[in-house]
């Protein structure tokens, strides 16, 4: 059986083209009707909108300085007072004064740092980071809770 070969030559294409209907009927007796609702005007600028609510504000740390004294500690609250600049008059500042405080175990005559973290309920004596060799990794002590003053 002999192959097959391929077609060389192909026929004309062939369009009919049907005019036969009109497309389009308009009556001239009736004249069109508006729609009822009108299309709202295109304007430029956005509707506008209310801005979004602001994040919620973090309380911030509230802290006490702890000191040792002779038969007691005391708990001076940490007091941000104003400054003024150079030859102004320095505003006065008065901080609460200090609350007796029970010292906390193991306490020196060294002072002492009481931290609230967040306004929250419980206070903490945060550790201070300690020194660790170049290029490792350490974790410091972790935070002792004790009594709020």
């Amino acid at each position: 059986m002999a192959a097959r070969t391929p077609r060389r030559t192909f026929a004309a294409p062939f369009v009919v083209t049907l005019a036969a209907i009109p497309a389009c009927y308009h009556d001239s007796q009736t004249a069109p009707q508006p729609p009822a609702n009108p299309p709202a005007p295109v304007t430029s600028s956005p509707p506008p909108t209310d801005p979004p609510p602001p994040p919620p504000a973090s309380k911030p740390n509230r802290e006490w300085r702890i000191t040792r004294g002779k038969d007691s500690c005391l708990a001076f609250a940490a007091a941000n007072c104003p400054t003024a600049p150079a030859g102004q008059p320095v505003p006065t500042c008065n901080p609460p004064p200090p609350s007796k405080y029970p010292c906390p175990d193991g306490m020196t005559d060294a002072a002492l740092i009481v931290t609230q973290l967040g306004g929250e309920g419980d206070c903490f004596i945060l550790p201070e980071m300690p020194k660790c060799p170049p290029n490792t990794a350490c974790n410091p002590p972790p935070p002792k809770k004790v009594q709020c003053p």
